[in-house]
């Protein structure tokens, strides 16, 4: 019997629409003003009201994850870098490489890690990502 292994690459998009975006700062009690504020956005040098980076960041981490929604899972680090803004209804993508990968000793758990970016429609990278999981993966994975 072979042990499953992650995935070795991922690609997938998402896209934050307006909705997403203020469900987003309801959440979170309205968050900085610049993600609300057009005004103070454009005073700050935005095109318009930018998305939160860590709403970016949830988004992409949860288009990821969903492939193991019947499996254990660990989120045991995140690294990221904000690129550049992304603005609600755009389109990213998001490239991920599975970097090293290994057993857990005595556990059902593979750990893996993976790096990777998100894109907007013009290719630019808007956010890269360095992370570690842990996933219990089944045989038919």
């Amino acid at each position: 019997m072979s042990i499953p292994s992650l995935p070795p690459r991922f690609s997938g998009a998402f896209t934050l629409s307006n909705a997403l975006h203020g469900d987003y700062l309801q959440a979170v009690g309205g968050g900085h003003p610049v993600h609300s504020s057009r005004d103070l956005a454009l005073r700050s040098g935005f095109a318009d009201v930018p998305l939160a980076g860590i709403h970016v960041l949830g988004a992409a981490m949860a288009a990821f994850t969903r492939q193991f929604a019947r499996n254990p899972m660990l989120l045991l680090k995140v690294e990221t870098k904000f690129l550049r803004p992304a603005y609600p209804g755009d389109a990213l993508g998001l490239e991920l490489e599975l970097l090293e990968s290994a057993a857990v000793a005595g556990t059902p758990f593979t750990g893996g890690r993976y790096l990777g970016h998100c894109v907007d429609a013009d290719q630019q990278k808007v956010l890269m990502l360095d992370f570690k999981i842990r996933v219990a993966l089944a045989a038919d994975c």
